[in-house]
């Protein structure tokens, strides 16, 4: 009886060394599988992502028109095709051959290519392991070149506009499906479309299609360019569906502005990791001496385009914040060329994803960031207040003043006290004046650097000199004189907001409520009768 259970013994342990063996056996048979493979083209090469189910374990090897990896201990997924047509630049098609000895053979038959690059990318959040392939082929001659001859193209106002993400990072999600790369690049051909239409300005975009381009690459565009400005478009998302409105964001060497602004600077600087960049690119020991040079003039100046492009938003979308954000995005690293980002809407909100893929709206969009930037660059632009005057700043201690403009009007002033955040955009927005106005005011340039607790000269807020006319004026009569004058009724509809009426009727949404008598709680009904101009 002993020596019978002595024996059964044994038998379990053989049974199970046998099972663990072939466990470990079939383990190491198909220890990488062959997911995916994947491709988009780019104007200077065509990239082919491989997605592996582990880490690869492969060789290269090349010759005349053809680059072969040897994945060892590797299976295809059932999944794919043996052969994948490219026919990209560069690149014909895909080849995977599976081999005896447990290892895939993919081949891919090259063309006209100038060089391949091939480097592996870890696992991160919803990507696989991937192993990237890059074919370099000769840029095609641009168009916009043949064009137009180099002498008056030196002569232009060069704007850099930046699609963000692209090919394997698709940005923020909708949840109609709508991908944040795709809607961002309509945006910007817009954009670039309105400021080629502007005479003396032209515009150049850091990718025209759905790929991937890199920090680095983005911002040596315009470098290369001496570009006057550059403008990176986003969309905007956030699990709160209700979110919504414009922003612009401006970069920041310390914290963010708030919370949000630094989670959004953390997701959009993992570009790089998703869209597939090799390690080590766009990381350079420049970038401390990059970000003390940020210190002193470019940060003020993109503050300051910052508040045009704000103050033009405003009359076609809601704003999600009343002022300039900051944060420390890496696609705004320039030295000397003023930089933003703007988030176009929210593409998480159900109204406003609709909205971000109508072109009516994107044409809105264009136009407004076109003519920001030439009131930006004109220093001309007459800033329309959006909010109250701030008077927490004034010094009350200070004696007005007159101060001759053009040698011929006069305009009362008093001293305004510079802190964080102000730029002469805003500060005139406060004010109710333009730029051009405050530079002459100040006897500065619009390139002079603003310091916290400087004092500059600003209008008096009860009366100052018309400069057109010659009359008085105050700063703080009622800007839109039908909010006391006749109304009629109107009925509200589906769709209707207090925001969409106001801007339909030239008005504020206070100003609004305030000719209804509803309070801030107050909300729409449909078929509700309310008044209007």
């Amino acid at each position: 009886m002993l020596e019978r259970k002595k024996i059964s013994i044994q038998a379990f342990f053989y049974c199970l060394a046998i099972f663990v063996a072939a466990v470990l056996s079939s383990e190491s048979v198909a220890a990488t599988e062959i997911l995916n493979i994947r491709h988009w083209a780019a104007p200077d090469h065509t990239r082919v992502v491989i997605d592996v189910g582990s880490e690869p374990d492969y060789e290269i090897q090349e010759e005349k028109n053809l680059l072969v990896l040897n994945f060892r201990e590797s299976m295809n997924s059932p999944l794919l095709p043996a052969e994948i047509p490219i026919n990209k630049p560069g690149i014909q098609k895909v080849i995977l051959r599976s081999l005896s000895d447990s290892s895939v053979k993919i081949e891919f038959v090259l063309d006209k290519y100038l060089k391949t690059q091939v480097f592996p990318l870890k696992r991160f959040q919803d990507k696989p392991d991937r192993l990237v392939v890059d074919i370099f082929v000769e840029q095609p001659v641009q168009k916009e070149a043949v064009k137009e001859p180099s002498s008056r193209i030196k002569q232009k106002k060069i704007i850099v506009i930046d699609p963000g993400h692209g090919g394997d990072d698709p940005g923020a999600i909708g949840r109609k499906g709508t991908c944040e790369k795709d809607i961002v690049l309509s945006v910007s051909r817009e954009i670039k479309k309105a400021i080629n239409r502007i005479p003396g300005y032209r515009a150049v975009l850091t990718r025209d299609g759905d790929y991937y381009v890199s920090f680095s690459k983005r911002l040596q565009t315009a470098k290369d360019l001496n570009a006057s400005l550059f403008v990176s478009v986003h969309a905007d998302a956030a699990r709160n569906r209700k979110a919504r409105g414009s922003s612009v964001y401006c970069l920041s060497t310390g914290a963010a502005s708030n919370e949000a602004a630094k989670l959004l600077a953390r997701n959009e600087n993992l570009s790089d990791i998703i869209g597939g960049v090799p390690n080590g690119e766009g990381k350079t020991d420049s970038d401390q001496i990059i970000l003390n040079m940020f210190q002193t003039n470019t940060i003020n100046l993109s503050k300051t385009y910052a508040g045009s492009l704000m103050s033009h938003l405003e009359q076609i979308n809601e704003l999600k914040y009343k002022s300039v954000q900051e944060a420390p995005f890496r696609v705004l690293k320039l030295p000397d060329i003023p930089a933003v980002l703007i988030e176009t809407a929210y593409i998480s909100n159900n109204e406003e994803e609709k909205l971000l893929k109508t072109n009516a709206f994107q044409k809105k969009l264009a136009q407004a960031v076109s003519s920001s930037i030439v009131a930006y660059l004109s220093g001309t632009a007459s800033i329309a207040s959006s909010s109250d005057a701030v008077e927490k700043n004034i010094s009350q201690d200070e004696q007005k003043a007159t101060v001759k403009v053009n040698g011929q009007n006069e305009i009362f002033t008093e001293k305004y006290s510079i802190k964080r955040g102000d730029t002469l955009f805003s500060v005139a927005r406060i004010f109710n004046t333009s730029v051009e106005m405050l530079l002459k005011l100040n006897n500065r340039k619009i390139e002079d650097t603003l310091f916290v607790g400087q004092k500059i000269s600003v209008p008096a807020k009860k009366t100052v000199q018309d400069i057109n006319t010659g009359r008085n004026v105050s700063n703080n009569s009622n800007k839109n004189n039908n909010v006391n004058g006749l109304c009629r009724i109107y009925i509200v509809k589906k769709g209707d907001t207090l925001f969409s009426l106001a801007k339909s009727n030239s008005l504020k949404v206070d100003e609004l409520r305030k000719i209804n008598s509803m309070k801030d709680s107050d909300s729409l009904i449909l078929g509700q009768k309310i008044k209007l101009p």
